[in-house]
């Protein structure tokens, strides 16, 4: 009895020292430095970066020769970016001119300097498509041929390397206010070159870095890389930070103070929510303001058949109805497709997606720009609607009536929207989808609820068809099996999915 005591005594010893020892150090550090124009300022940073025992530098322009003889004399080991961003098959099948040479010369400047160690291809590729790895491979090919050289990419934790052609990936570990308290790290990934990606409301805290740190320190000879302004940021803020660099690059045990840190709960933005609540707020005032709004809402749905024949009858007479109607769609649609945006893609999916499309962004690289976009497509799609279907019949006087039975099957959208935000508000992406889906679809057909209620007062039903109904649908179909059948297109909108 005695011994299996002291047998368990000692067991007990042995995993609490394994548990004790299981955060400490012998880490790699490296850095991704946004090089300052200014020459002196560079050189008191890296003097920074070598005192907290950094040893890699990821760049991605060449330095000037003063830089580059400050670099070799503190003997720091770089990684030569190529500054190649969110690349699809596209982007290496059909290279530019100027991409050409960007990479021509970047090359040329990483290969004549010992200092670089590596070169990166590209940064958050189209990594799961093998064709892309077939382009990229002739680019690697003649790199090698110039000198063998260590080359990588950046990829996002989870999606596949192609190790035939690069020698390693370093990968991006989104940290947020959802996953930092729960954070792990496969052996495969801690293994690889790790790039510490915080929020940014999670920036100015320490703990998700520490929480980090001991999901990445489970294996050794790791590599962790930070971006160079939120280093020199938290040194400043937090003067113990430094000493902590200085464990997690040595062999002692890491030691990592926090100081006393609220970090923000998670919260989808409101805006969504209270537009919505502004859109109800309009709708309960147009009810109680018109009363040929309030005694005809109901009546397309309830009777219609009558109704569509008191608007031939000119009994609406008012465009106003219709124009508040089409208006509040237009608002509800852009809220939902903003929400599902914002949902659907991570920040960096939505960087992507604004690096391919920088046409969008005319409201910032953000979902405020779909927002935008959406509003004006929706309002411009319904005018030319009415404009054709006013056109297509000989027996209409007035865009009213037409406005009148093109808005009100709208009206349901109040609902599949009203869902699609309700969902993205409690962080549902798949249902937020589905709702703001089903009212893009109404909208899209409410065009041909038109034509098809208008078409009982035509001289010729099918000669109407051939005008309305038809035509629309070779449209439609057509846009969408273009879309759909683009590679270029498909291959943006993959990668950013991807990137969530």
């Amino acid at each position: 009895m005695t011994n299996s005591r002291l047998r368990y005594f000692l067991i007990t010893l042995l995993l609490l020292g394994v548990s004790q020892t299981e955060l400490c150090g012998q880490s790699k550090l490296g850095v991704v430095w946004d090089i300052p124009s200014n020459t002196d300022s560079a050189n008191v940073q890296l003097q920074q970066f070598h005192e907290l025992g950094i040893s890699i530098l990821e760049i991605d322009t060449s330095p000037p020769p003063q830089i580059w003889n400050r670099i070799d004399s503190l003997g720091f080991n770089v990684y030569g970016n190529l500054n190649i961003n969110f690349p699809i098959t596209h982007t290496f099948a059909r290279p530019d001119s100027n991409l050409i040479t960007h990479i021509e010369d970047n090359v040329t400047s990483y290969l004549s300097q010992s200092s670089v160690k590596a070169i990166g291809l590209f940064n958050y590729g189209s990594v799961y498509n093998p064709a892309f790895w077939k382009r990229v491979a002739s680019f690697a090919k003649d790199i090698k041929q110039a000198k063998e050289m260590d080359l990588y990419h950046k990829s996002r934790e989870g999606l596949p390397t192609d190790s035939s052609v690069v020698s390693f990936a370093i990968i991006n570990v989104p940290i947020t206010s959802k996953n930092f308290n729960s954070l792990s790290l496969s052996s495969t990934k801690t293994n690889n070159h790790l790039y510490y990606a915080p929020s940014n409301e999670l920036k100015p805290f320490l703990r998700p870095f520490k929480s980090f740190v001991k999901a990445v320190n489970q294996s050794k000879n790791n590599t962790i890389f930070v971006d160079s302004g939120w280093l020199l940021m938290m040194i400043e803020e937090h003067p113990q930070f430094t000493e902590i660099l200085l464990s997690l690059s040595s062999e002692s045990e890491l030691i990592f103070p926090l100081p006393n840190e609220t970090i923000p709960t998670p919260d989808n933005t409101a805006l969504p929510m209270i537009l919505l609540l502004l859109i109800w707020g309009s709708v309960a005032l147009h009810y109680n303001t018109s009363p040929l709004y309030r005694k005809s809402l109901f009546r397309y749905f309830t009777a219609h058949k009558f109704f569509v024949d008191d608007i031939f009858k000119r009994l609406i007479r008012s465009p106003m109805p219709a124009a508040i109607i089409i208006f509040q769609n237009a608002l509800l649609l852009s809220i939902s497709t903003y929400a599902v945006f914002s949902i659907t893609l991570s920040p960096m999916g939505q960087q992507a997606f604004y690096h391919h499309f920088p046409e969008l962004s005319i409201a910032g690289k953000s979902p405020l720009s779909i927002f935008v976009w959406t509003f004006f497509l929706v309002l411009m799609f319904s005018l030319l609607s009415i404009i054709w279907l006013y056109f297509s019949h000989k027996r209409i006087k007035s865009f009213t009536q037409i406005a009148t039975v093109f808005a009100w099957p709208l009206q349901l959208n109040f609902l599949f929207c009203t869902g699609a935000i309700t969902f993205f508000s409690a962080s549902g992406s798949e249902s937020a989808t589905f709702f703001t889906t089903l009212a893009l679809l109404l909208f899209l057909l409410s065009h041909t609820f038109t034509a098809l209620d208008i078409s009982r007062f035509a001289r010729s039903t099918a000669k109407h068809l051939f005008k309305t109904i038809i035509p629309y649908t070779i449209l439609i179909a057509g846009l969408l099996i273009w879309f759909f059948t683009h590679d270029q297109w498909m291959d943006v909108l993959i990668l950013t999915l991807n990137l969530t």
